[in-house]
């Protein structure tokens, strides 16, 4: 049977998917479901339609591509020139795949040539990497154990997520700075409830940090507590620039996942970072912030 449908029918559709909360990055499956009925069920030798609707659907609306969620969103960094990483819900093992593929880089030159041939760039590259799938991966294995920490973790993704989308082409960063300080203080606190604590309604980075390398010790608690000592004040940030350069919330930006990213391997067996530090390459972190 033969389903009729115009660019007319996708557009309202698409207003109909979003009433209902449907993520944009599903809209062209579910929108070629609701043409094409019981005639959607895909064979082993595809559907042809259903390709046609989805492949229109892209072509009207182009930012369902980009906004795919996969199993976290983070970022890595060249200088001050920021690349948005999205891992893979199907991503599995890391060891298979080449850093510079899975920071979607056509080739190694090319990644290469983005690191301005450094060798501490590309290792940093590759940390940065790491920290995203411990971080999502990582929560992903503990699963739902806590739901405190887990509403706090979400948050915490969520404002990591917000960096990625924005830093990479934002002109200015003085509001990106609330995100990357969100990042921190919601996974702290998430780890705080997660070893049974009950942490106080401040912002208060070094606090936190502090009383969640008491109550479950970590080797990344060292870094963690000269990194929380040089973010800027929350609330001031709310209301007046701090005059950081780009360079400089850049640089928070990957210390604020590697936070996030650490107070989840506390307690997931999930743990990339280490295999990685203790290799040749990339090797032991270099300092975050000058």
């Amino acid at each position: 049977m033969i389903v009729k449908w115009t660019e007319a029918d996708l557009r309202a559709l698409d207003l109909k998917l979003a009433e209902a909360g449907v993520r944009p990055h599903a809209r062209p499956y579910w929108a070629a479901r609701e043409i094409l009925g019981p005639e959607y069920s895909m064979s082993p030798f595809g559907n042809p339609e259903a390709d046609r609707i989805t492949a229109t659907y892209h072509a009207l609306f182009p930012h369902v591509a980009n906004t795919w969620p996969g199993a976290g969103v983070g970022l890595a960094a060249s200088g001050d020139d920021v690349r948005r990483l999205v891992l893979g819900v199907a991503f599995g093992s890391p060891s298979p795949i080449e850093t510079w593929q899975a920071l979607g880089f056509r080739d190694a030159q090319v990644w290469w040539a983005w690191c301005r041939d450094d060798p501490a760039i590309a290792a940093q590259t590759a940390l940065a990497l790491a920290d995203l799938y411990d971080f999502a991966s990582g929560l992903n294995a503990l699963g739902r154990t806590n739901k405190a920490a887990e509403d706090r973790w979400h948050m915490a993704g969520s404002n990591l997520a917000d960096v990625a989308n924005n830093l990479p082409t934002a002109t200015g960063v003085d509001s990106i700075v609330q995100p990357v300080c969100l990042t921190a203080e919601l996974s702290l606190k998430a780890a705080l409830h997660c070893a049974g604590l009950e942490p106080k309604k401040k912002h208060d980075l070094p606090d936190l940090a502090s009383k969640l390398a008491d109550a479950r010790p970590h080797r990344d608690d060292t870094l963690i507590a000269d990194l929380v000592q040089r973010f800027p004040d929350y609330v001031e940030s709310r209301y007046t620039a701090v005059g950081l350069s780009r360079l400089a919330v850049v640089r928070l930006a990957l210390a604020a996942q590697f936070v996030a990213a650490s107070s989840v391997r506390r307690f997931s067996p999930v743990d990339l970072a280490l295999v990685m530090e203790n290799d040749s390459w990339p090797g032991p972190r270099r300092p975050f912030l000058p």
